[in-house]
């Protein structure tokens, strides 16, 4: 389905502000309404051709003023094939200088680490300080070129509200909003899942930033195995396909941005899902054509990102 199904009763049928009738937008399910209700009465969602993907991606990388990957030497070693357990990369996959690391929006997550548990069975309790070094977070990543680009595409395609509150707290939701992966504890959020890891039945999901992965290596956490695939973004970066080790246990293959920022990263991963939900998103980046993948969850009666990767 390329359009919404709108709920012809309007926007006064809401109870508690969530949709009587939920709008399917690309086959996908949106129930919150602060993540797609306009002022106006009727909602309109455009569909977006591959082209303008193309163009808003190279658009944020070009104004990507934080990112880093003047600072990270990548060190690739040996090719490894996914789902290999022999360590053909002795050394440190990142050499990442300081500087890296006083970047605004890097620093900030990097905060993050300590407010959570790895164990997704394990419920979350987000303390006062937690919810405050969240805002932060979210503060300096909303305050950048490249989310304010985000915002606007969003909102001028239907997508999203315009009033930056309600942009604001639209991605509060979505991203730091904990929901349960099972056994009913809430032990799960988009950011914890893609910014960080989790281990879920004894395996790793997620873990998908270069600067959690980096944190982990130094600490003796993680172990790079060797690369299945890398490409190059000219200076800007890189996007790897690659087997890891983490927490005593292993991941077949995983897929992460390398010297990107946190906020490319993220605005990334939410234009695809809203635009491109459990699809391959084409994008582009320093003209190459990569993939992004998001996975919606349902979690009574509300959609977070389950999972959001580059897909190589």
């Amino acid at each position: 389905m390329s359009e919404a199904v709108r709920n012809p009763k309007g926007v006064d049928d809401y109870i508690d502000g969530v949709e009587k009738t939920p709008y399917v937008i690309m086959g996908h399910i949106h129930n919150d309404r602060r993540f797609l209700l306009l002022p106006d009465a009727a909602v309109s969602i455009a569909s977006t051709s591959d082209s303008e993907l193309a163009t808003l991606t190279e658009t944020l990388l070009r104004h990507d003023v934080h990112n880093a990957a003047k600072y990270v030497t990548l060190n690739v070693q040996a090719r490894a094939p996914s789902g290999t357990r022999e360590d053909r990369a002795p050394q440190m996959l990142l050499n990442v200088d300081s500087r890296a690391y006083q970047i605004p929006t890097i620093s900030k997550l990097k905060l993050l680490y300590n407010n959570y548990v790895a164990d997704a069975s394990v419920t979350e309790h987000v303390t006062a300080g937690e919810r405050a070094e969240e805002n932060h977070f979210l503060d300096a990543v909303i305050d950048t070129q490249v989310m304010t680009k985000t915002h606007r595409f969003l909102a001028d395609k239907g997508y999203v509200r315009r009033e930056p509150k309600a942009f604001k707290d639209m991605m509060r939701e979505l991203w730091f909003g904990l929901y349960s992966r099972g056994g009913g504890k809430l032990g799960s959020s988009a950011m914890e899942h893609v910014f960080l890891g989790e281990i879920k039945r004894g395996e790793i999901s997620g873990l998908h930033n270069w600067v959690f992965f980096n944190n982990e290596e130094v600490m003796n956490h993680a172990d790079y195995l060797g690369y299945v695939r890398v490409i190059d973004l000219n200076g800007k970066g890189y996007v790897m396909k690659l087997p890891i080790k983490w927490s005593h246990t292993y991941k077949p293959v995983g897929t992460m941005f390398v010297g990107t920022s946190p906020e490319l990263e993220m605005a990334l991963y939410t234009i695809c899902f809203f635009t491109r939900p459990e699809q391959r998103c084409p994008i582009s980046l320093s003209n190459h054509r990569v993939f992004i993948k998001t996975f919606p969850f349902r979690y009574r009666g509300k959609s977070y990102i389950g999972s959001a990767y580059p897909d190589i």
